[in-house]
């Protein structure tokens, strides 16, 4: 999915004139939205629960303000994309499935110590030919596809705050001109002057409007960084944290 269509789709920006019948038509709408293979761990389970996700989850901020709250579904837009790039043959990218799938299984039966989990699903890849060392080269090749794909979501969402800027500054012009053209008319024409003076004060009323457009969908764009950022930073950890234990 193409950053526009997903910013549209999670309410980011609004249709323009003619996106209407496309983005109903997207057949991306509806898919699932929830991390399978970064999810993110619960809140803090009491002292003798043995349902917690093992530590290679990686875990929420305790205190984190509003601002840097994970988005799943952002995770999921890095995960989509990690597929897409999804080397062939086993590697890094199924190993990180299988712990997700073996942690609850595991945790099914009660065994839910992450190192149990880890050298269970170790061993199953050693036994394909798949050394630690291939899974950390792997690691590292997805840490780069992440790293483009976040840098192409920030320019992409840049662009958009720029169209609307352009957008606003084009509408503010265009009611300075009408501004400028009705003073002129007031001093040609002064037996219609509080007439015109109506119109101005339209236009300038007007105006102040305009120069709000579009505000809400800017702060949504940067709402959007934030969250991506955050995301971002959640995959980023989580693969380190995996390559650390490689």
């Amino acid at each position: 999915m193409g950053l526009k269509s997903f910013l549209r789709d999670q309410g980011f920006i609004t249709d323009e004139p003619g996106d209407q019948a496309k983005s109903s038509a997207n057949p991306d709408s509806g898919k699932e939205t929830a991390p399978a293979f970064f999810p993110q761990q619960q809140a803090a389970a009491p002292a003798g629960d043995t349902t917690a996700d093992p530590s290679f989850v990686t875990p929420l901020p305790k205190s984190a303000p509003a601002k840097d709250q994970l988005d799943p579904t952002f995770i999921k837009f890095f995960e989509d994309e990690l597929v897409k790039a999804n080397l062939p043959g086993p590697d890094y990218f199924e190993f990180r499935q299988s712990l997700i799938k073996t942690q609850q299984k595991m945790a099914a039966t009660g065994v839910v110590a992450p190192e149990v989990i880890l050298q269970a699903v170790l061993m199953s890849f050693e036994a394909q030919d798949v050394s630690r060392a291939k899974l950390k080269e792997a690691a590292l090749h997805y840490k780069d596809v992440l790293k483009q794909k976040n840098d192409d979501f920030l320019k992409g969402a840049a662009v958009e705050k720029n169209n609307l800027l352009q957008k606003r500054q084009s509408a503010v012009q265009s009611h300075n001109d009408a501004i400028k053209k009705i003073k002129q008319q007031l001093e040609q024409l002064e037996v219609q002057k509080q007439q015109l003076t109506d119109s101005m004060a339209k236009e300038v009323n007007q105006m102040d409007v305009d120069k709000s457009l579009g505000k809400e969908a800017m702060e949504k764009i940067e709402r959007a960084e934030q969250l991506i950022t955050v995301a971002y930073n959640h995959i980023q950890s989580s693969i380190d944290s995996d390559i650390s234990r490689l």
